[in-house]
C-alpha cells in the first residue's frame, strides 16, 4: 500500500502534467497565434497588404509641393521633388521631367507606373526581409537598410538607411517624408554623413 506522502506526490505530478498539456493546447489555438500586425519571420519580406495598412493606391500628381522649411528638389537641384524620387523608385529622367501624374499601385509592395506620350514604365519599391514596415489607420512607415562593398577587395562599406513615412490626409492627398542616413564603414573607422530630409505633399487626381 502506498503511503499518503507517495500518493500526494503522484497526484501533484499528474496535475502538473495535465496543466502543461492544457497550456500547450491553449497557445495552439488560433486566437493565441501571432497577430497579423506583428513582425514577420526574418526569412519573409515585409508586406504592405496587412489590413492595418491604409490603402493608398490611386493617381497622384507626379511633382509634389514641398512642405514649409523643406527643399523643393531631391538630392540635387536638377531633380524635381517627384513621388518616384521620394519613394526611391526609379523613373527615366526625361519621362519624369515631362509627365504630370503617376499611378501608385498598392499591393504587397508599392509600384509606380509612369506614362507619357505613349511611353510606360513601372517600378516597384524593393522590400527585403531585413526591412521593416509599420502601419496604423492612416500612415505607413517603411525602414530600409542597404549596404554596398565590404568584400576582401573593397573593405570599405557604404551603408544607407531610408526611412519613409506616408500619411493619407483628409482630402486624399499623400504626405511623404523621406529621411536618408549614409555612412562609410571599414574595419578601423566609421564616417557618418549628415542626414538628408525631404517632405512633400502630393495631390490625389482620381
Amino acid at each position: 500500500m502506498l503511503s499518503p506522502l507517495t500518493r500526494d506526490h503522484r497526484h501533484d505530478t499528474s496535475r502538473a502534467w495535465l496543466c502543461s498539456l492544457a497550456l500547450i493546447g491553449l497557445f495552439s489555438l488560433p486566437g493565441c497565434q501571432q497577430a497579423p500586425g506583428t513582425p514577420l519571420p526574418p526569412t519573409l519580406k515585409p508586406s504592405l497588404a496587412w489590413p492595418e495598412c491604409p490603402k493608398i493606391g490611386g493617381m497622384y500628381e507626379l511633382q509634389g509641393e514641398a512642405l514649409p522649411g523643406s527643399m523643393n528638389f531631391y538630392r540635387n537641384r536638377e531633380n524635381k521633388l517627384t513621388l518616384n524620387a521620394m519613394l526611391g523608385v526609379a523613373a527615366p529622367a526625361d519621362l519624369a521631367q515631362e509627365s504630370v501624374r503617376v499611378e501608385l499601385v498598392h499591393d504587397d509592395t508599392l509600384e509606380l507606373v509612369n506614362r507619357y506620350d505613349g511611353a510606360i514604365t513601372a517600378h516597384q519599391l524593393d522590400l527585403q526581409p531585413e526591412d521593416r514596415v509599420v502601419c496604423d489607420h492612416n500612415r505607413i512607415r517603411i525602414h530600409r537598410t542597404r549596404a554596398e562593398g565590404g568584400v576582401a577587395e573593397e573593405p570599405l562599406r557604404n551603408i544607407s538607411e531610408f526611412a519613409q513615412e506616408l500619411t493619407v490626409e483628409g482630402d486624399g492627398s499623400l504626405l511623404v517624408k523621406t529621411r536618408i542616413i549614409n555612412q562609410s564603414k571599414s574595419a578601423f573607422f566609421s564616417t557618418p554623413i549628415p542626414p538628408e530630409e525631404y517632405a512633400a505633399r502630393f495631390r490625389r487626381l482620381d
